[in-house]
C-alpha cells in the first residue's frame, strides 16, 4: 500500500495525504457507500511511474508554456524546459515538492510551502502557498491560499490533475458511469498541445457532456474546454450514486483526459487558458490572476458523494 503521513476524517469521509508530494490527497473514501473517489497508487513505484495520475496533484504553473518563458509587466519569467519534445515547460513542480504541516486536527489539515525569489523553478517572487483541507458531511473541501510576499505584482495560474476512479463504487462497472461537465467551446490544440486560437463547440460530445450523458468508457478523451458551470459529476446509473467535484468561479477552464481503457477520468479545473501569455488576447482576459504585493488569493474545490 502507498505510505501516507496524514489522515483525517469527518462526516463519513476519510482522506489520506502525502506532505512530501505537495500535500496531495492520495485516498478519499466515503464509508457508508464504500466509494473510493480518487485513484490511489499501490506503492511509491507505481506513483512515480504515473506521477500525475493519482490523487489531486497541484499544478503551478499549469499545463504548457511555449518556449518555457513569458513576459509579464516587462519582466521575463523563465522556467525549465522539462518537455523537450514540445519545447515547453509543463505543470511546474509543486506536485512533487515537500510541504510542511502547519496545522493538523482529526478532521482538517493545513500544508504549506514557502519560497524566496528564484528558489522555486526560477519563479522570481517570494511567495507562500497553503493547502487547507476539511472533511465533513459535505465531503472534502480544499482551500488553496497564495500569498505574494514580494514587492511586485505576481502572476498566478493554478490547476489540479485530479484523477477520479471510474467506477468509484467498487461493486459497479465503468460501463455504468456517465460524466457531467457543462462546457462551452473546445480550444483546439496543435501537435505540441498548445492552443491554435481555433475553437469548436455544439457537437455531440459537448451536448453529451453538458447533459450528463457522456459515457466515460466510450473511448479516449483529451480536450481543453471553457467551463460553463462550477460542478462536474460522474454518475453511476447502476448504484444511483454521483461523485461531484466542484470548483470556485476562478476556475474558468477544464482539461478533460482519459487514456483508452483506463479505469479513471482526469478532470482538471484550471484558472487560465493554456499558454495564456502567448495568446492574441491579453492574458487577463484569459483567466490570469494577479496578486498584489502583500496580498493573497483563496480558491476552493469540493469533493463528495450524492
Amino acid at each position: 500500500m502507498i505510505k501516507t503521513d496524514v489522515k483525517i476524517s469527518g462526516g463519513g469521509y476519510v482522506a489520506e495525504f502525502r506532505s512530501d508530494f505537495g500535500g496531495n490527497c492520495y485516498k478519499l473514501c466515503h464509508t457508508e457507500s464504500g466509494a473510493e473517489l480518487l485513484r490511489t497508487p499501490k506503492d511509491d513505484n507505481e506513483l512515480l511511474s504515473e506521477i500525475y495520475l493519482f490523487g489531486n496533484p497541484i499544478l503551478f504553473p499549469p499545463n504548457r508554456i511555449s518556449g518555457a518563458s513569458f513576459t509579464f509587466e516587462g519582466r521575463e519569467y523563465k522556467f525549465p524546459m522539462n518537455e523537450k519534445a514540445t519545447g515547453c515547460h509543463i505543470h511546474g513542480a509543486l506536485y512533487k515538492t515537500p510541504f510542511e504541516i502547519k496545522e493538523l486536527y482529526s478532521d482538517s489539515v493545513v500544508f504549506y510551502y514557502r519560497a524566496k525569489a528564484g528558489e522555486y523553478i526560477g519563479f522570481p517572487h517570494d511567495f507562500r502557498i497553503e493547502r487547507s483541507y476539511k472533511a465533513d458531511e459535505n465531503g472534502l473541501t480544499e482551500c488553496v491560499e497564495v500569498f505574494n510576499e514580494s514587492e511586485e505584482n505576481m502572476p498566478f495560474m493554478l490547476a489540479f490533475h485530479t484523477t477520479m476512479n471510474v467506477p468509484f463504487i467498487p461493486s459497479s462497472s465503468g460501463e455504468d458511469c456517465y460524466f457531467y461537465a457543462p462546457v462551452g467551446r473546445e480550444h483546439i490544440r496543435d501537435d505540441k498541445y498548445l492552443p491554435t486560437l481555433e475553437y469548436v463547440g455544439g457537437r455531440k460530445r459537448e451536448k453529451e457532456l453538458s447533459s450528463g450523458e457522456y459515457k466515460v468508457y466510450e473511448g479516449p478523451l483529451s480536450a481543453f474546454y471553457e467551463s460553463l458551470g462550477n460542478e462536474n459529476r460522474i454518475i453511476d446509473k447502476a448504484s444511483g450514486r454521483e461523485l461531484y467535484y466542484r470548483a470556485s468561479e476562478e476556475y474558468k477552464y477544464r482539461m478533460l483526459w482519459r487514456k483508452d481503457g483506463a479505469p479513471y477520468l482526469v478532470a482538471e479545473p484550471q484558472t487560465a487558458a493554456i499558454d495564456c501569455f502567448h495568446l492574441e488576447e491579453p492574458a487577463d482576459k484569459k483567466g490570469l490572476i494577479v496578486i498584489a504585493p502583500g496580498k493573497s488569493r483563496k480558491l476552493y474545490t469540493y469533493f463528495g458523494i450524492k
